[in-house]
């Protein structure tokens, strides 16, 4: 039974800011605030919970929620709460130290808040931001995960990944340890240009002795533009993130419960991170990427990409209603926009997993798109928002790039 007087709270804490929802028992949300960092190892316990206190008061203030009323449940949706045990000894502590915070209290990661917040039923959500990051969540709870080691054990597919894949490019094609399938030349002025050097033992300095995660991955962004504009070797570096971050999904393959591809838009992906604005450059190698290259991997017939339109905070209130038993109204179809539709042909076989990445004549034919979401996506695929272009224009040179990195690619592909 709804009963619209109770009140649910969600919070979405990040490592930089936070998200603080409060919605009533009808499932309307009253008010949405930002707020900031609630990661618990960058600032301790006692901090971290004294902030989430704060948080959940100052969405009562701006509601016009009376100050001492008990919210029937909250959901928190935490960066670094990745540990079920961890988490559960967490949310007892909530509840001694300020009990008059919540009813209900449930901590799980911020990764898993956006599958509760855009999938009903599980899903998988993509994370490609400076890392990347994939998890499952099959309707039963069983989850997988694969990725999220860090710049240093992995990120593939994440913009400190691409942007130092393009550094690498160069660096290895003046020790003639490769020899580009393009010409390095606009690449070659991005980088330096970025960094402010004049040659390439001025990136030693950025690698090493001042070194910036944040720094580095900025430089993803002038990659897809070049990209974007034309330059096949940029477009050649889209591509293969777009395949690393592709593998993320085939990886989880076997993991993934037949059930999620019964709907109509078949398995949910919920694409997170800034990297995911530049998608037409990713596409091609995401659609080679996602194919089964291991002996275990199975073919992912049909799947939806969307993107979250509110933050990951209203999942956490899903959550937190669920601990207190109760049924919270909700439309998951306002909670996300589509990005891209697959359908998976059927003649369609495995990649050799011995073989290199590389664009094969497949690739056009292992995917339909809704018109309607393809020129979405298109118009959201320059990269910082910068879209001068009509989206005809854009698609051309799009295509333009993939066509010239098909017929190469299959001659001299980069080395991983």
């Amino acid at each position: 039974m709804v009963n619209a007087d109770l009140i649910f709270g969600g919070i979405e804490g990040g490592g930089t800011h936070s998200w603080v929802v409060l919605v009533n028992g009808s499932g309307h949300k009253i008010v949405e605030l930002e707020g900031p960092s609630t990661n618990k190892w960058l600032l301790g316990e006692v901090e971290c919970l004294k902030r989430v206190w704060q948080l959940v008061q100052d969405a009562k203030k701006q509601a016009g929620v009376p100050s001492d009323t008990v919210l029937e449940a909250l959901g928190l949706c935490m960066s670094g709460c990745e540990e079920e045990e961890t988490n559960k000894e967490l949310e007892a502590t909530i509840l001694a130290q300020y009990p008059s915070l919540a009813r209900h209290v449930t901590i799980t990661s911020d990764t898993y808040g956006s599958i509760a917040t855009g999938c009903q039923k599980g899903g998988i959500v993509l994370i490609s931001g400076t890392g990347s990051n994939a998890l499952l969540v099959n309707p039963n709870g069983r989850i997988a995960r694969c990725g999220g080691w860090g710049h240093i054990l992995g990120d593939e597919g994440g913009a400190f990944w691409i942007a130092a894949r393009g550094v690498k490019i160069l660096f290895d094609e003046e020790d003639n340890l490769i020899d580009p399938i393009f010409s390095t030349e606009k690449l070659r002025s991005v980088v330096y240009s970025h960094f402010d050097i004049k040659d390439r033992y001025g990136m030693l300095e950025h690698a090493y002795t001042y070194f910036d995660k944040s720094k580095y991955a900025g430089l993803t962004s002038k990659i897809g533009k070049a990209a974007m504009e034309g330059d096949p070797m940029c477009g050649r570096i889209m591509y293969d993130g777009g395949y690393a971050l592709g593998r993320h999904i085939s990886a989880l393959s076997r993991n993934i419960d037949s059930d999620l591809f019964m709907t109509e838009n078949g398995l949910q992906i919920v694409c997170a991170g800034s990297v995911w604005k530049s998608w037409e450059l990713l596409r091609p190698g995401f659609l080679d990427g996602v194919k089964p290259h291991c002996e275990k991997d199975v073919p992912v017939p049909k799947f939806t990409l969307v993107k979250l339109t509110v933050t990951s905070a209203m999942g956490a209130t899903y959550m937190g209603a669920e601990k207190a038993s109760y049924n919270l109204p909700r439309d998951y179809s306002k909670n996300v926009s589509p990005i891209f539709k697959y359908l998976q042909s059927s003649h369609l076989t495995s990649t050799d997993p011995q073989k290199s990445p590389s664009f094969t004549s497949e690739c056009e034919s292992r995917y339909t798109t809704d018109t309607e979401v393809h020129n979405e996506s298109s118009t959201n695929g320059s990269v910082n928002g910068e879209n001068g272009h009509t989206n005809g224009k854009i698609n051309g040179q799009v295509n333009d790039i993939i066509l010239e990195i098909k017929s190469k690619a299959m001659e001299k592909p980069i080395s991983a």
